[in-house]
Protein backbone atom coordinates (compact mmCIF):
# COMPACT_ATOMS: atom_id res chain seq x y z
CA UNK A 1 0.00 0.00 0.00
CA UNK A 2 1.31 3.48 -0.87
CA UNK A 3 2.01 5.38 2.38
CA UNK A 4 -0.07 8.47 3.02
CA UNK A 5 1.01 11.66 4.73
CA UNK A 6 2.79 10.93 8.05
CA UNK A 7 1.19 10.86 11.47
CA UNK A 8 1.94 13.80 13.77
CA UNK A 9 1.94 13.49 17.58
CA UNK A 10 1.23 16.14 20.20
CA UNK A 11 -1.48 18.04 18.39
CA UNK A 12 -4.66 19.63 19.72
CA UNK A 13 -8.09 19.31 18.17
CA UNK A 14 -11.51 20.72 18.81
CA UNK A 15 -14.80 19.78 17.19
CA UNK A 16 -16.82 22.53 15.51
CA UNK A 17 -20.40 21.31 15.63
CA UNK A 18 -22.33 24.58 15.99
CA UNK A 19 -22.97 26.29 12.65
CA UNK A 20 -22.68 29.87 13.93
CA UNK A 21 -19.48 29.09 15.81
CA UNK A 22 -17.99 27.51 12.67
CA UNK A 23 -18.27 30.93 11.00
CA UNK A 24 -17.13 32.85 14.09
CA UNK A 25 -13.96 30.75 14.39
CA UNK A 26 -13.09 31.31 10.74
CA UNK A 27 -13.41 35.09 11.13
CA UNK A 28 -11.45 34.98 14.38
CA UNK A 29 -8.57 33.05 12.79
CA UNK A 30 -8.42 35.33 9.74
CA UNK A 31 -8.19 38.38 12.01
CA UNK A 32 -5.41 36.75 14.02
CA UNK A 33 -3.36 35.85 10.92
CA UNK A 34 0.11 37.43 10.75
CA UNK A 35 1.75 36.00 7.62
CA UNK A 36 -0.20 33.55 5.47
CA UNK A 37 -3.70 32.16 4.98
CA UNK A 38 -4.14 29.12 2.69
CA UNK A 39 -7.67 28.08 1.73
CA UNK A 40 -9.10 25.23 -0.33
CA UNK A 41 -12.85 24.86 -0.97
CA UNK A 42 -15.25 23.10 -3.29
CA UNK A 43 -18.03 25.71 -3.03
CA UNK A 44 -18.00 29.38 -2.00
CA UNK A 45 -21.28 31.26 -2.32
CA UNK A 46 -21.51 35.06 -2.89
CA UNK A 47 -24.03 35.42 -0.05
CA UNK A 48 -23.77 37.20 3.30
CA UNK A 49 -21.44 34.54 4.78
CA UNK A 50 -19.29 34.17 1.68
CA UNK A 51 -18.93 37.91 1.07
CA UNK A 52 -18.16 38.50 4.75
CA UNK A 53 -15.30 36.00 4.67
CA UNK A 54 -13.95 37.52 1.43
CA UNK A 55 -14.01 40.96 3.10
CA UNK A 56 -12.11 39.54 6.10
CA UNK A 57 -9.52 38.05 3.73
CA UNK A 58 -9.21 41.38 1.90
CA UNK A 59 -8.67 43.18 5.21
CA UNK A 60 -5.96 40.62 6.05
CA UNK A 61 -4.24 41.31 2.70
CA UNK A 62 -4.32 45.05 3.35
CA UNK A 63 -2.45 44.56 6.63
CA UNK A 64 0.28 42.53 4.89
CA UNK A 65 -0.96 38.93 5.10
CA UNK A 66 -0.59 36.76 1.99
CA UNK A 67 -3.82 34.99 1.05
CA UNK A 68 -3.84 32.00 -1.31
CA UNK A 69 -7.36 30.84 -2.19
CA UNK A 70 -7.93 27.66 -4.23
CA UNK A 71 -11.50 27.00 -5.39
CA UNK A 72 -12.95 24.25 -7.51
CA UNK A 73 -14.31 25.75 -10.72
CA UNK A 74 -17.63 23.89 -10.81
CA UNK A 75 -19.60 26.50 -8.83
CA UNK A 76 -17.36 29.53 -9.38
CA UNK A 77 -19.37 31.34 -12.09
CA UNK A 78 -21.45 33.61 -9.76
CA UNK A 79 -18.31 34.56 -7.85
CA UNK A 80 -15.83 34.81 -10.73
CA UNK A 81 -16.14 38.57 -11.47
CA UNK A 82 -15.37 39.33 -7.82
CA UNK A 83 -12.50 36.84 -7.77
CA UNK A 84 -10.91 38.58 -10.75
CA UNK A 85 -10.99 41.91 -8.93
CA UNK A 86 -9.67 40.50 -5.66
CA UNK A 87 -6.84 38.65 -7.41
CA UNK A 88 -5.60 41.96 -8.83
CA UNK A 89 -4.61 43.02 -5.29
CA UNK A 90 -1.05 42.42 -4.16
CA UNK A 91 -0.74 39.26 -2.01
CA UNK A 92 -4.27 38.06 -2.86
CA UNK A 93 -3.74 35.00 -5.05
CA UNK A 94 -6.70 33.01 -6.39
CA UNK A 95 -6.60 29.84 -8.46
CA UNK A 96 -9.37 27.68 -9.91
CA UNK A 97 -9.00 23.91 -9.88
CA UNK A 98 -9.74 21.96 -13.06
CA UNK A 99 -11.18 25.02 -14.87
CA UNK A 100 -13.82 24.88 -17.55
CA UNK A 101 -12.55 25.74 -21.02
CA UNK A 102 -15.77 27.36 -22.27
CA UNK A 103 -16.54 30.07 -19.73
CA UNK A 104 -19.77 31.59 -21.07
CA UNK A 105 -21.63 28.45 -22.17
CA UNK A 106 -20.41 26.01 -19.58
CA UNK A 107 -22.76 23.28 -20.69
CA UNK A 108 -20.54 22.86 -23.78
CA UNK A 109 -17.78 21.48 -21.54
CA UNK A 110 -20.03 18.64 -20.43
CA UNK A 111 -20.64 17.70 -24.05
CA UNK A 112 -17.04 17.92 -25.23
CA UNK A 113 -15.00 17.00 -22.15
CA UNK A 114 -17.31 15.17 -19.74
CA UNK A 115 -14.73 12.81 -18.21
CA UNK A 116 -12.53 15.68 -17.04
CA UNK A 117 -15.36 18.05 -16.05
CA UNK A 118 -16.95 15.36 -13.91
CA UNK A 119 -13.87 15.20 -11.66
CA UNK A 120 -13.90 17.89 -8.98
CA UNK A 121 -11.85 18.99 -5.97
CA UNK A 122 -14.13 18.37 -2.98
CA UNK A 123 -11.50 19.20 -0.29
CA UNK A 124 -12.20 21.83 2.38
CA UNK A 125 -9.60 23.50 4.61
CA UNK A 126 -8.37 26.83 5.95
CA UNK A 127 -4.80 27.06 7.32
CA UNK A 128 -3.38 30.11 9.13
CA UNK A 129 0.33 30.84 9.62
CA UNK A 130 1.11 27.08 9.48
CA UNK A 131 -0.03 26.97 13.11
CA UNK A 132 -3.79 26.47 13.19
CA UNK A 133 -6.36 25.24 10.70
CA UNK A 134 -9.95 24.20 10.15
CA UNK A 135 -10.67 20.98 8.24
CA UNK A 136 -13.98 19.20 7.69
CA UNK A 137 -17.11 19.00 5.61
CA UNK A 138 -18.36 22.60 5.44
CA UNK A 139 -18.32 24.64 2.28
CA UNK A 140 -18.69 28.42 2.49
CA UNK A 141 -22.28 29.62 2.33
CA UNK A 142 -25.25 30.58 4.48
CA UNK A 143 -26.67 27.06 4.48
CA UNK A 144 -23.48 25.75 6.15
CA UNK A 145 -23.32 28.42 8.85
CA UNK A 146 -27.03 28.72 9.69
CA UNK A 147 -27.19 32.37 8.66
CA UNK A 148 -30.37 32.37 6.60
CA UNK A 149 -33.94 31.18 6.86
CA UNK A 150 -33.55 28.25 4.50
CA UNK A 151 -32.23 24.73 4.89
CA UNK A 152 -29.38 24.17 7.33
CA UNK A 153 -26.71 21.61 6.53
CA UNK A 154 -25.81 19.88 9.79
CA UNK A 155 -22.04 19.63 9.45
CA UNK A 156 -18.81 19.05 11.32
CA UNK A 157 -15.36 20.65 11.24
CA UNK A 158 -12.33 20.26 13.44
CA UNK A 159 -9.89 22.96 14.54
CA UNK A 160 -6.31 21.68 14.52
CA UNK A 161 -3.19 23.06 16.23
CA UNK A 162 0.37 21.74 16.24
CA UNK A 163 2.71 20.04 13.78
CA UNK A 164 -0.24 18.49 11.94
CA UNK A 165 -0.98 21.91 10.42
CA UNK A 166 2.37 21.92 8.61
CA UNK A 167 1.47 18.52 7.16
CA UNK A 168 -1.91 19.89 6.09
CA UNK A 169 -0.12 22.83 4.47
CA UNK A 170 2.21 20.46 2.58
CA UNK A 171 -0.85 18.68 1.24
CA UNK A 172 -2.47 22.01 0.30
CA UNK A 173 0.69 22.98 -1.62
CA UNK A 174 0.44 19.81 -3.71
CA UNK A 175 -2.98 21.01 -4.90
CA UNK A 176 -1.92 24.66 -5.23
CA UNK A 177 1.10 23.74 -7.38
CA UNK A 178 -0.73 21.09 -9.41
CA UNK A 179 -1.05 21.67 -13.15
CA UNK A 180 -4.83 21.58 -12.70
CA UNK A 181 -4.73 24.74 -10.54
CA UNK A 182 -4.80 27.85 -12.75
CA UNK A 183 -4.65 31.51 -11.70
CA UNK A 184 -8.06 33.07 -12.22
CA UNK A 185 -6.62 36.01 -14.19
CA UNK A 186 -4.81 33.57 -16.51
CA UNK A 187 -8.17 32.15 -17.59
CA UNK A 188 -9.74 34.05 -20.48
CA UNK A 189 -13.26 35.26 -19.86
CA UNK A 190 -15.72 37.71 -21.40
CA UNK A 191 -17.05 38.61 -17.95
CA UNK A 192 -15.95 41.99 -16.69
CA UNK A 193 -14.50 42.17 -13.18
CA UNK A 194 -16.85 43.59 -10.56
CA UNK A 195 -15.26 45.79 -7.95
CA UNK A 196 -15.56 43.96 -4.65
CA UNK A 197 -15.67 47.17 -2.63
CA UNK A 198 -18.68 48.40 -4.63
CA UNK A 199 -20.52 45.12 -4.15
CA UNK A 200 -19.64 45.12 -0.45
CA UNK A 201 -20.92 48.67 0.08
CA UNK A 202 -24.21 47.79 -1.58
CA UNK A 203 -24.56 44.56 0.36
CA UNK A 204 -23.95 46.32 3.68
CA UNK A 205 -27.29 48.06 3.27
CA UNK A 206 -29.16 44.76 3.22
CA UNK A 207 -30.84 43.70 6.51
CA UNK A 208 -29.45 40.13 6.40
CA UNK A 209 -25.85 41.35 6.46
CA UNK A 210 -26.50 43.85 9.25
CA UNK A 211 -28.22 41.15 11.26
CA UNK A 212 -25.38 38.71 10.62
CA UNK A 213 -22.83 41.11 12.03
CA UNK A 214 -25.04 42.20 14.90
CA UNK A 215 -26.22 38.80 16.13
CA UNK A 216 -23.53 36.33 15.00
CA UNK A 217 -20.31 38.23 14.31
CA UNK A 218 -20.58 40.86 17.02
CA UNK A 219 -17.46 41.93 18.91
CA UNK A 220 -18.83 40.08 21.92
CA UNK A 221 -18.87 36.76 20.06
CA UNK A 222 -15.53 37.30 18.33
CA UNK A 223 -13.58 38.32 21.44
CA UNK A 224 -15.12 35.91 23.95
CA UNK A 225 -13.60 32.44 24.21
CA UNK A 226 -16.24 29.87 25.19
CA UNK A 227 -15.68 28.62 28.73
CA UNK A 228 -16.02 25.04 27.53
CA UNK A 229 -12.99 25.35 25.21
CA UNK A 230 -10.57 24.10 27.86
CA UNK A 231 -12.67 20.97 28.25
CA UNK A 232 -13.09 20.25 24.54
CA UNK A 233 -9.51 20.44 23.30
CA UNK A 234 -8.17 16.96 22.66
CA UNK A 235 -4.45 16.17 22.49
CA UNK A 236 -3.86 13.34 20.03
CA UNK A 237 -1.82 11.81 17.27
CA UNK A 238 -3.29 12.38 13.82
CA UNK A 239 -2.71 11.56 10.18
CA UNK A 240 -3.59 13.67 7.15
CA UNK A 241 -5.70 11.56 4.79
CA UNK A 242 -5.77 13.00 1.29
CA UNK A 243 -6.13 12.03 -2.34
CA UNK A 244 -3.37 12.76 -4.81
CA UNK A 245 -4.60 15.83 -6.79
CA UNK A 246 -3.86 13.94 -10.01
CA UNK A 247 -6.88 11.78 -9.19
CA UNK A 248 -8.82 14.56 -10.92
CA UNK A 249 -7.18 13.68 -14.24
CA UNK A 250 -8.96 10.98 -16.29
CA UNK A 251 -6.93 7.80 -16.74
CA UNK A 252 -4.34 8.97 -14.17
CA UNK A 253 -2.59 6.75 -11.63
CA UNK A 254 -2.71 8.70 -8.34
CA UNK A 255 0.02 7.94 -5.83
CA UNK A 256 -2.39 7.80 -2.88
CA UNK A 257 -6.12 7.57 -2.22
CA UNK A 258 -8.30 8.35 0.79
CA UNK A 259 -9.98 4.98 0.29
CA UNK A 260 -6.68 3.19 0.98
CA UNK A 261 -6.33 4.59 4.47
CA UNK A 262 -10.00 4.43 5.41
CA UNK A 263 -10.39 0.84 4.20
CA UNK A 264 -7.34 -0.18 6.21
CA UNK A 265 -8.64 1.60 9.33
CA UNK A 266 -12.15 0.13 9.07
CA UNK A 267 -10.71 -3.33 8.46
CA UNK A 268 -8.87 -3.18 11.79
CA UNK A 269 -12.09 -2.60 13.76
CA UNK A 270 -12.70 -5.12 16.54
CA UNK A 271 -15.70 -3.73 18.39
CA UNK A 272 -17.62 -0.93 16.70
CA UNK A 273 -17.89 1.41 13.73
CA UNK A 274 -20.03 4.54 13.69
CA UNK A 275 -20.28 6.01 10.20
CA UNK A 276 -21.93 9.35 9.40
CA UNK A 277 -22.35 10.26 5.74
CA UNK A 278 -24.98 12.41 4.00
CA UNK A 279 -24.63 10.46 0.74
CA UNK A 280 -24.16 6.85 1.74
CA UNK A 281 -23.93 4.75 -1.43
CA UNK A 282 -21.86 1.65 -0.63
CA UNK A 283 -20.52 -0.23 -3.62
CA UNK A 284 -21.00 -4.02 -3.71
CA UNK A 285 -17.41 -4.30 -2.41
CA UNK A 286 -18.20 -1.87 0.40
CA UNK A 287 -21.34 -3.78 1.33
CA UNK A 288 -19.34 -7.02 1.46
CA UNK A 289 -16.74 -5.43 3.75
CA UNK A 290 -19.43 -4.17 6.14
CA UNK A 291 -21.06 -7.61 6.08
CA UNK A 292 -17.76 -9.26 6.97
CA UNK A 293 -17.19 -6.86 9.85
CA UNK A 294 -20.70 -7.48 11.18
CA UNK A 295 -20.19 -11.25 10.94
CA UNK A 296 -16.97 -10.86 12.96
CA UNK A 297 -18.95 -9.26 15.78
CA UNK A 298 -18.22 -5.61 14.99
CA UNK A 299 -21.21 -3.39 15.79
CA UNK A 300 -21.73 -1.27 12.66
CA UNK A 301 -24.04 1.75 12.78
CA UNK A 302 -24.66 4.19 9.93
CA UNK A 303 -26.36 7.59 9.94
CA UNK A 304 -27.38 9.10 6.61
CA UNK A 305 -30.09 11.39 5.27
CA UNK A 306 -33.64 10.18 4.91
CA UNK A 307 -35.25 10.73 1.53
CA UNK A 308 -37.27 13.57 3.06
CA UNK A 309 -34.22 15.72 3.90
CA UNK A 310 -31.53 14.79 1.37
CA UNK A 311 -30.60 17.60 -1.01
CA UNK A 312 -29.84 15.03 -3.77
CA UNK A 313 -32.80 12.61 -3.96
CA UNK A 314 -31.24 10.68 -6.86
CA UNK A 315 -28.34 9.61 -4.61
CA UNK A 316 -30.85 7.96 -2.29
CA UNK A 317 -31.51 5.41 -5.02
CA UNK A 318 -27.97 4.07 -4.73
CA UNK A 319 -28.33 3.74 -0.95
CA UNK A 320 -31.80 2.22 -1.25
CA UNK A 321 -30.48 -0.55 -3.47
CA UNK A 322 -28.23 -1.93 -0.69
CA UNK A 323 -30.37 -1.12 2.36
CA UNK A 324 -32.09 -4.47 2.80
CA UNK A 325 -28.90 -6.48 2.37
CA UNK A 326 -27.11 -4.37 4.98
CA UNK A 327 -29.95 -4.82 7.45
CA UNK A 328 -29.93 -8.59 6.92
CA UNK A 329 -26.22 -8.65 7.76
CA UNK A 330 -26.81 -6.90 11.09
CA UNK A 331 -25.75 -3.37 10.13
CA UNK A 332 -27.94 -0.78 11.88
CA UNK A 333 -29.19 2.05 9.66
CA UNK A 334 -30.45 5.43 10.88
CA UNK A 335 -31.91 8.13 8.63
CA UNK A 336 -32.05 11.76 9.73
CA UNK A 337 -35.63 13.02 9.91
CA UNK A 338 -36.94 16.41 8.88
CA UNK A 339 -36.92 18.93 11.72
CA UNK A 340 -39.12 21.98 11.45
CA UNK A 341 -38.46 24.80 13.88
CA UNK A 342 -41.02 27.46 14.67
CA UNK A 343 -39.87 30.88 15.91
CA UNK A 344 -40.92 31.66 19.47
CA UNK A 345 -41.42 35.36 18.72
CA UNK A 346 -42.35 37.33 15.64
CA UNK A 347 -39.23 39.49 15.98
CA UNK A 348 -36.80 36.54 15.80
CA UNK A 349 -34.32 37.23 13.03
CA UNK A 350 -34.71 35.08 9.89
CA UNK A 351 -31.46 33.15 10.20
CA UNK A 352 -32.46 31.85 13.63
CA UNK A 353 -35.30 29.95 11.97
CA UNK A 354 -34.83 26.67 10.17
CA UNK A 355 -37.02 25.32 7.41
CA UNK A 356 -35.26 21.95 7.76
CA UNK A 357 -31.93 20.35 8.58
CA UNK A 358 -30.05 18.10 6.20
CA UNK A 359 -27.03 16.03 7.19
CA UNK A 360 -23.76 17.12 5.57
CA UNK A 361 -21.15 15.89 8.07
CA UNK A 362 -18.74 13.11 7.12
CA UNK A 363 -17.17 11.30 10.04
CA UNK A 364 -16.29 7.80 11.25
CA UNK A 365 -15.33 6.43 14.64
CA UNK A 366 -13.60 3.06 15.00
CA UNK A 367 -13.57 1.09 18.28
CA UNK A 368 -14.18 4.33 20.21
CA UNK A 369 -10.50 5.09 19.61
CA UNK A 370 -10.12 6.73 16.20
CA UNK A 371 -12.07 9.50 14.47
CA UNK A 372 -12.10 10.55 10.82
CA UNK A 373 -13.41 14.03 9.99
CA UNK A 374 -13.22 15.33 6.45
CA UNK A 375 -14.87 15.81 3.08
CA UNK A 376 -15.19 12.14 2.08
CA UNK A 377 -18.71 10.86 1.39
CA UNK A 378 -19.05 7.09 1.41
CA UNK A 379 -20.17 6.89 -2.20
CA UNK A 380 -18.59 6.05 -5.58
CA UNK A 381 -18.10 9.73 -6.43
CA UNK A 382 -15.86 10.37 -3.43
CA UNK A 383 -14.09 7.04 -3.81
CA UNK A 384 -13.43 7.12 -7.55
CA UNK A 385 -14.03 10.57 -9.05
CA UNK A 386 -13.61 13.59 -6.76
CA UNK A 387 -10.54 14.43 -4.70
CA UNK A 388 -11.11 14.35 -0.92
CA UNK A 389 -9.22 14.98 2.30
CA UNK A 390 -9.55 14.83 6.08
CA UNK A 391 -7.92 13.98 9.38
CA UNK A 392 -7.68 10.60 11.09
CA UNK A 393 -7.39 11.41 14.79
CA UNK A 394 -6.50 8.85 17.45
CA UNK A 395 -8.57 10.16 20.36
CA UNK A 396 -10.81 7.99 22.52
CA UNK A 397 -12.33 11.09 24.13
CA UNK A 398 -13.32 12.61 20.79
CA UNK A 399 -14.70 9.29 19.58
CA UNK A 400 -16.77 8.92 22.74
CA UNK A 401 -18.24 12.38 22.25
CA UNK A 402 -19.38 11.55 18.72
CA UNK A 403 -20.65 8.11 19.76
CA UNK A 404 -22.68 9.70 22.56
CA UNK A 405 -24.86 11.27 19.87
CA UNK A 406 -25.88 7.80 18.72
CA UNK A 407 -26.71 6.74 22.24
CA UNK A 408 -28.64 9.79 23.44
CA UNK A 409 -29.60 12.23 20.65
CA UNK A 410 -30.02 10.07 17.57
CA UNK A 411 -33.17 8.14 18.59
CA UNK A 412 -35.09 11.43 18.70
CA UNK A 413 -33.63 12.91 15.51
CA UNK A 414 -33.77 9.95 13.14
CA UNK A 415 -35.73 6.97 11.91
CA UNK A 416 -34.22 3.54 12.36
CA UNK A 417 -34.66 1.34 9.29
CA UNK A 418 -35.58 -2.23 10.21
CA UNK A 419 -36.98 -5.46 8.78
CA UNK A 420 -39.99 -7.16 10.34
CA UNK A 421 -40.29 -10.94 10.73
CA UNK A 422 -41.51 -11.18 7.13
CA UNK A 423 -38.41 -9.20 5.99
CA UNK A 424 -40.52 -6.20 5.05
CA UNK A 425 -38.78 -2.86 5.45
CA UNK A 426 -40.13 -0.31 7.91
CA UNK A 427 -38.92 2.76 9.80
CA UNK A 428 -39.13 3.06 13.58
CA UNK A 429 -39.75 6.54 14.98
CA UNK A 430 -38.65 6.42 18.64
CA UNK A 431 -39.55 10.07 19.24
CA UNK A 432 -43.16 8.95 19.55
CA UNK A 433 -44.66 7.20 22.59
CA UNK A 434 -45.22 4.42 21.86
CA UNK A 435 -42.67 4.11 19.04
CA UNK A 436 -44.29 4.42 15.62
CA UNK A 437 -43.76 2.04 12.67
CA UNK A 438 -43.86 3.57 9.19
CA UNK A 439 -43.99 1.44 6.04
CA UNK A 440 -43.32 4.19 3.47
CA UNK A 441 -40.27 6.44 3.12
CA UNK A 442 -41.16 8.77 6.03
CA UNK A 443 -41.84 12.41 5.24
CA UNK A 444 -41.08 12.02 1.51
CA UNK A 445 -43.62 13.18 -1.05
CA UNK A 446 -44.72 11.29 -4.14
CA UNK A 447 -42.40 13.20 -6.47
CA UNK A 448 -39.31 12.40 -4.40
CA UNK A 449 -40.24 8.74 -4.23
CA UNK A 450 -40.86 8.72 -7.99
CA UNK A 451 -37.46 10.33 -8.69
CA UNK A 452 -35.74 7.64 -6.63
CA UNK A 453 -37.75 4.87 -8.30
CA UNK A 454 -36.70 6.11 -11.77
CA UNK A 455 -33.05 6.64 -10.81
CA UNK A 456 -32.84 3.16 -9.32
CA UNK A 457 -33.60 1.75 -12.77
CA UNK A 458 -30.82 3.65 -14.53
CA UNK A 459 -27.15 2.53 -14.73
CA UNK A 460 -25.82 5.61 -12.92
CA UNK A 461 -24.43 4.22 -9.65
CA UNK A 462 -20.87 5.16 -10.67
CA UNK A 463 -21.95 8.82 -11.00
CA UNK A 464 -23.72 9.11 -7.63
Amino acid sequence: MTPLLPACPDNQFQLLENAHRALIERVRLIRQARHHIALQYYLWRPDSSGLTLLKELLDAVERGVRVDLLLDDLHSKPLEPLLRDLSSRANFNIRLFNPFKHRRWRWLNWLTDFKRMNRRMHNKSMLVDAEVGIVGGRNVGNEYFGTHAGQLFSDLDVIAKGKIVKTLLDDWRQYWNCTLSVAVNAISSSDKPRLFNDIWKGYQKQPELRDLHQFVLSDEHLTDTPQSDAETWYQATATVVSDDPLKALPDSKPSRLVTQQLTQTLGLAKQSIVLVSPYFVPTPTGVKELENLSEQGVKVRVLTNSLAVTDVPAVHAGYQRHRRRLLLSGVKLFELKRTEEKPLRKDVRPYFRRSASSLHAKTVTVDSEKVFVGSFNFDPRSAQINTESGLLIESAEMAERINAMFEHELPLRSYEARLNRFYKLYWLDKSKIPALRLYKEPGAGIWRRLAVWLTARLPVDHLL
